[in-house]
């Protein structure tokens, strides 16, 4: 069996919108990964749950490299100075993506190896971590930082990030 990322955003004409996309997908696989866990913890590995952890793994391991990126490389320099406000929401959504990563570190393994998971409380607990920590910094830039963002950036400016977010991924700017 074969595992693929499938990309949460259709239409990248519009970065504020790419990262809305990546938003609304995580807050769902967040969800499933916590009902994976749980399944494993409680009754063991079985072959479903095993590839249901690695296609987790696989669309953990891209979509958070992709949108830290999306956040760091292509939005976060449009809006840096503009106001004290924003640097610091900036600064904290920043200090977010390395907690975010080291907790998806411990976690990781067990989604790429079910077969080895020996400590299935163990990743119940690193998966709720993850998640905690991934569901909270969602929801402070879905209902904090992208309406304050909606306010700063220009309809050209959305879209320059937009393109700039499809070349990270290799796309055709045209097609983006």
């Amino acid at each position: 069996m074969q595992f693929r990322f499938t990309e949460p955003a259709e239409d990248f004409s519009d970065g504020v919108a790419v990262l809305r996309s990546y938003h609304d997908c995580m807050l769902r696989q967040g969800e499933a990964l916590l009902q994976l866990a749980m399944a494993i913890r409680d009754g063991g590995i079985t072959k479903d749950l095993a590839n249901q952890a690695v296609a987790m793994h696989t669309f953990y391991t891209r979509a958070n490299w992709l949108h830290h990126r999306d956040e760091e490389q292509c939005l976060f320099p449009a809006l840096l100075d503009n106001s004290p406000l924003m640097d610091g929401m900036i600064e904290r959504l920043a200090l977010d993506h390395e907690e975010i990563e080291q907790a998806w570190e411990q976690l990781a393994p067990f989604l790429a190896t079910p077969e080895a998971i020996d400590d299935r409380q163990g990743l119940w607990e690193r998966a709720r971590s993850f998640e905690k920590l991934q569901r909270e910094h969602l929801t402070r830039e879905n209902e904090d930082f992208l309406p304050e963002v909606s306010t700063q950036l220009s309809d050209r400016q959305r879209t320059q990030i937009g393109q700039r977010m499809a070349e990270i991924r290799g796309l055709d700017c045209e097609r983006a």
